[in-house]
């Protein structure tokens, strides 16, 4: 599996909103460096595995990563669940100091390969703390970090290790990148990214270099966005499309579904930036692909932000095409999106939605003139 704690970015158009989901099962890389026998062992293992399937708001100077942790509370998690998370971010927390003592303790001459392994962990510790709580400075020092492990791990001594390392140097970047709206940033990420795609054997590691490719299509469809125009998205709606050779339902369901709303996403992109009424309709199927595997209960809030993509893209098509009933079922899809987050905490998002459910309202009203 992909060699890092870090969540994948859920693009989320129908509510202007950066997502973040940690779905896969990787982080057990920290413990290689460990003694099995030793307690810490065992409580960083729990910890790894509490926060898989934790969806999150990339923000920036969001609470720490225990007061994130705490903070759980509504579409997520029960309380029981909370409060192991609550114990996992200590540990995390802690675990710093742990590899920052061993990392003293070994000699860079007699131990190249282990020291090379602790600054990769420091690493992953810093960022997985840094995108959660938006924290710039633990991301910088989690590049720091990265950035001493490849002074050891070489393109030529260890391709596969300098791989990983650079692949999670680049997420590093694009959070960054992200959080502070810094497009010189985005384009060295993607640089980064790209340079990792062609050290990571797709035969040998398919997952590791579908998740590279995804974090490249990811960076050009932001650029696409917002700076470059529609070669940009034309080439991450490619990068999706061959990611998800590799990604399919049977083999990570999870992976497929975050890859195939990206890719629904990216066509959106394309036919809103084009005015292309065949990519606004190609979007919507790959939106309801993913909707008909999501459970209402396990992922409700993954649901809703993929729920408000479709509704935006059926929105962008009427548009496009003055379809009233369309526009009519993008109010009504947003009306329920909205359901969802009422009474909640996660204000921002209720704000959102009842806002597309006023431009949708006015699309509508324009329509019937």
């Amino acid at each position: 599996m992909p060699q890092h704690l870090y969540a994948e970015t859920l693009l989320s158009p129908g509510l202007g909103v950066v997502f973040q989901w940690r779905f896969q099962n990787c982080g057990h890389h920290l413990l290689d460096i460990l003694d099995p026998a030793s307690p810490v062992h065992g409580a960083l293992r729990q910890a790894i595995e509490r926060f898989e399937n934790t969806v999150f708001e990339l923000a920036p100077d969001k609470p720490t990563l225990i007061e994130w942790a705490n903070s759980q509370k509504t579409l997520q998690d029960t309380a029981d669940r909370r409060e192991l998370r609550l114990g996992g971010a200590h540990v995390f927390q802690q675990s710093i100091e742990l590899f920052q003592g061993m990392q003293m303790m070994t000699d860079r001459v007699e131990d190249p390969h282990r020291l090379a392994a602790i600054h990769h962990d420091i690493g992953d510790v810093m960022g997985f703390i840094g995108q959660r709580s938006g924290s710039a400075h633990f991301l910088e020092q989690a590049a720091m970090s990265y950035e001493q492990a490849l002074e050891l791990r070489t393109q030529d001594g260890m391709p596969r290790e300098w791989a990983q390392t650079t692949s999670n140097l680049g997420l590093v970047m694009l959070t960054l990148g992200s959080l502070q709206d810094d497009a010189s940033m985005l384009k060295q990420a993607l640089q980064t990214f790209k340079e990792a795609v062609n050290f990571l054997p797709r035969e040998e590691m398919p997952e590791d270099w579908a998740a590279a490719l995804c974090n490249v299509a990811t960076l050009l469809c932001l650029l696409g966005t917002h700076r470059r125009g529609a070669r940009t998205l034309e080439q991450s709606v490619v990068a999706y499309r061959n990611a998800l050779g590799e990604r399919t339902p049977e083999k990570d369901l999870p992976a497929w579904i975050v890859t195939q709303n990206n890719l629904a996403t990216a066509m959106q992109a394309l036919g809103e930036h084009e005015e292309d009424i065949a990519s606004l309709e190609a979007s919507i199927p790959l939106y309801d692909a993913v909707l008909k595997v999501l459970d209402d209960d396990a992922l409700p809030l993954v649901r809703a932000v993929i729920a408000a993509n479709r509704a935006s893209a059926m929105g962008a098509l009427a548009a496009e095409s003055d379809h009233l009933d369309m526009a009519e079922s993008s109010v009504v899809e947003f009306e329920r999106v909205a359901a969802v987050f009422d009474g909640t905490e996660y204000t921002r998002l209720l704000a959102a939605a009842r806002a597309r459910v006023e431009a949708f309202r006015e699309l509508v009203d324009r329509l019937q003139v």
